[in-house]
């Protein structure tokens, strides 16, 4: 099968994801009593006539199945509505966030595959050793912490120490003289969040390249390197470590949506104004239409880590290439 139709019936299923998931969250958040005018109910310098015409004007006093409908025409438009809590565009608050959210998750993700790739090789290798056993040990624990704990942690962390910013992006801006600056400080801000983030796909990554390299260490072609005479180093590399990535590549896309889900709680915690952290105001402050901004490019984030995960095990193993009609 030709990589364009792959390409082709990916991306319908990518749309029918996205449409799926928004229409699933519009009618689930629609049970939530109120919407964002009801504070101002409460308020009584604001006159009831004023949030009635609030809400007629923002479409909120129209039955559900109405206001249904009518994001739905508006999004084929490409106009996800306006997100009142933010005082702008939905699409351009979710743009916005998503590239704030992509400074922190797309290292975290990179170095916590490269990290767990090579950790879980060397416990293959080291499995009935002090080492193997320690790193055994510290993937179990990583695992077993959720993202509200390793944050708190974190946060501790810095207030005591004072060696990391307690939150927010950036404390020198990008108009500064000085790039190298804002770029430090950037890389400043990072490093808790991305260790956050990035400790638990490491040690998932560790234990699914683990049980791979130790069943490739199994094999007879590294035992015929071996007794070729090659290095030791050029074993575990060539041998070993490549021909074993393709679980941690089947779970880019799920590894991805951890990511995602991780920044919900990690983002709130460092004040990092990102997707994650939008998806909380929108939520807390019942933003539906930012929440469905949110939603759909979760989901679409997802389906594309799916589809980047299977295009690469589709060019880099010809195994997957003869189950490409089943595969996609």
């Amino acid at each position: 099968m030709k990589i364009l139709t792959i390409l082709m019936k990916r991306t319908l299923r990518l749309g029918l994801l996205a449409f799926t998931v928004t229409s699933a969250t519009f009618f689930l958040v629609s049970l939530i009593p109120g919407d964002f005018f009801t504070a101002l109910e409460a308020n009584p310098n604001i006159r009831p006539e004023t949030v009635t015409r609030l809400r007629e004007q923002y479409g909120l006093g129209d039955p559900v199945y109405l206001q249904y409908v009518h994001w739905v025409q508006r999004s084929l438009h490409l106009d996800f509505g306006y997100s009142l809590f933010y005082g702008s565009a939905v699409s351009s608050v979710v743009a916005n966030a998503l590239s704030n959210t992509l400074w922190m998750g797309v290292p975290a993700l990179l170095l916590g595959c490269f990290a767990g790739a090579i950790l879980g090789t060397f416990h293959a290798v080291h499995q009935q050793r002090p080492a193997g056993y320690l790193l055994d040990f510290l993937s179990a624990v990583t695992l077993s912490l959720p993202p509200l704990i390793l944050g708190l942690a974190a946060l501790m962390f810095a207030s005591g120490t004072q060696w990391f910013p307690v939150g927010g992006m950036s404390a020198v801006s990008l108009e500064s003289p000085h790039p190298l600056a804002w770029i430090l400080d950037r890389l400043h801000h990072l490093a808790l969040p991305v260790a956050c983030i990035g400790l638990p796909v490491t040690a998932i990554v560790e234990k699914i390249q683990y049980a791979a390299a130790k069943n490739t260490l199994e094999q007879l072609h590294v035992r015929s390197a071996r007794a070729r005479g090659l290095s030791r180093r050029r074993i575990l590399l060539m041998h070993v470590l490549l021909p074993s990535l393709n679980p941690v590549l089947s779970v880019f896309g799920p590894l991805l949506g951890a990511v995602l889900s991780g920044s919900l709680v990690l983002e709130t915690i460092f004040s990092w104004p990102g997707l994650g952290k939008a998806t909380y105001d929108a939520l807390f402050n019942t933003d539906i239409y930012l929440l469905l901004g949110c939603v759909a490019c979760g989901g679409v984030l997802l389906a594309l880590g799916n589809l980047v995960a299977d295009l690469l095990l589709f060019l880099l193993d010809p195994r997957t290439r003869h189950f490409s009609n089943e595969a996609f």
